[in-house]
């Protein structure tokens, strides 16, 4: 706003109008050069702030943002088949984690991590989102009496949409452990921290683990494929779509078992 001439100390909640917005949409458009899913956050944010401020304060209130058109996404993963992972995994290396704009705007990025591929494979061996994936601890993975292990998952996204907020409310996932995962877990450390409070993926990292390694994630996975050259355009949550299909061939379509998800249709 303030390179399109706005006085931004001068403007109120209610003189924001559909101008201001078309400022905004063209500097995310043109300058910023946002990924469509990130271009419609910064609007879902915009709007869902705008709902907030009317009910809040009872005052009546015009939500410029909530017509903006959003722009298309791939609401349908695909599964990632096992050669490709496999070079996914090998291409994992800081050589190869450069990010080059060609535009020139924006400056080059280093999108490698020492722990982006642990974190793809934990993706993958349990088919979790990454916010869960990055939040599990050693004293998460419990035996029933059989000694048969699991991973006790807190499910975030249905607990913040449905408001859970004790621990007697929240709805928990668990996640077998088989004999792939275990060796991941042996390989992450488990017969040392077994039973701690220690992360399972990157113990050490001291950033915020909910936004900047998330996205991490996110978007070393989009870069590492890419660079593998399929025709396909797979994002991190292809992990989670490969597992639960395996997981429904493995188990006679009955994956909702385990994923506790309500029906068949995801």
């Amino acid at each position: 706003l303030k390179k399109a001439g706005y006085d931004v100390s001068l403007i109120g909640i209610n003189d924001v109008d559909d101008a201001m917005v078309g400022e905004l949409y063209q500097f995310l458009l043109n300058e910023k050069q946002f990924a469509n899913r990130t271009f419609n956050k910064v609007f879902g944010h915009h709007t869902s702030f705008f709902k907030w401020y009317s009910s809040e304060f009872n005052q009546p209130l015009r939500n410029v943002f909530e017509k903006v058109k959003r722009k298309k996404i791939n609401p349908n993963p695909e599964i990632i088949h096992r050669d490709e992972f496999k070079a996914l995994l090998k291409s994992i290396t800081p050589e190869r984690g450069i990010k080059q704009y060609p535009s020139g705007k924006k400056p080059k990025r280093i999108l490698y991590r020492p722990w982006l591929k642990d974190g793809i494979r934990l993706g993958l061996e349990t088919g979790r989102r990454r916010e869960e994936i990055i939040s599990l601890k050693f004293l998460d993975i419990k035996a029933d009496p059989t000694g048969s292990e699991y991973i006790v998952v807190e499910d975030y996204k249905t607990n913040r949409i449905q408001k859970r907020t004790t621990k007697e409310e929240k709805k928990y996932i668990f996640i077998p452990v088989t004999e792939s995962l275990r060796e991941l877990l042996l390989d992450l450390g488990y017969e040392k921290f077994k039973g701690t409070d220690t992360y399972i993926l990157a113990p050490d990292v001291k950033i915020s683990r909910t936004r900047i390694m998330s996205d991490a994630l996110s978007k070393g996975f989009s870069h590492y494929y890419d660079q593998l050259d399929t025709g396909k355009k797979l994002t991190f949550k292809s992990l989670r779509k490969t597992y639960i299909t395996n997981l429904s061939l493995y188990m006679g379509g009955n994956a909702k078992a385990i994923t506790q998800h309500s029906d068949d249709a995801v």
